[in-house]
């Protein structure tokens, strides 16, 4: 499995939702509002994921063989793409979570010609600190 917990339905589910939008970039967005608050006193500099053209904070613990994570951004479209990736790794299993491919979600969803190269670097580099 690619997509951490995500199964077809969720996919199809995403997917249809992603297609609705003439402008993905709205739906991104959308996407942003739906990601749970993250505490104001966690953004500290040992909390931000370096690599990122936005400043980006994540927590992440296990906890009973399942990730709990708490992601954010200052930039709202990185935040959208951050609540994708928090749909599919929060409350994964390990095994699920070393399988995630952004690249492969990304192209399931359409979203691939979207994120730009630096984008898509700073992500990779908050999914490589969440499977390590």
């Amino acid at each position: 499995m690619v997509y951490g917990k995500l199964n077809e339905s969720d996919l199809s589910a995403l997917q249809w939702e992603a297609q609705q939008h003439p402008q993905r970039l709205k739906f991104l967005i959308e996407q942003a509002a739906k990601l749970p608050p993250f505490p104001q006193e966690k953004r500290v500099p040992e909390h931000e994921v370096h690599g990122c053209e936005a400043k980006v904070w994540l927590l992440s613990e296990w906890q009973n063989e399942r990730l709990l994570l708490q992601l954010d951004s200052a930039s709202r479209v990185v935040k959208g793409l951050l609540a994708l990736i928090f749909l599919a790794l929060h409350q994964a299993t390990p095994a699920q979570v070393a399988a995630f491919e952004l690249d492969a979600l990304l192209h399931q969803l359409g979203l691939q010609d979207l994120v730009s190269t630096s984008r898509r670097n700073g992500l990779r580099a908050v999914v490589s600190a969440i499977q390590n």
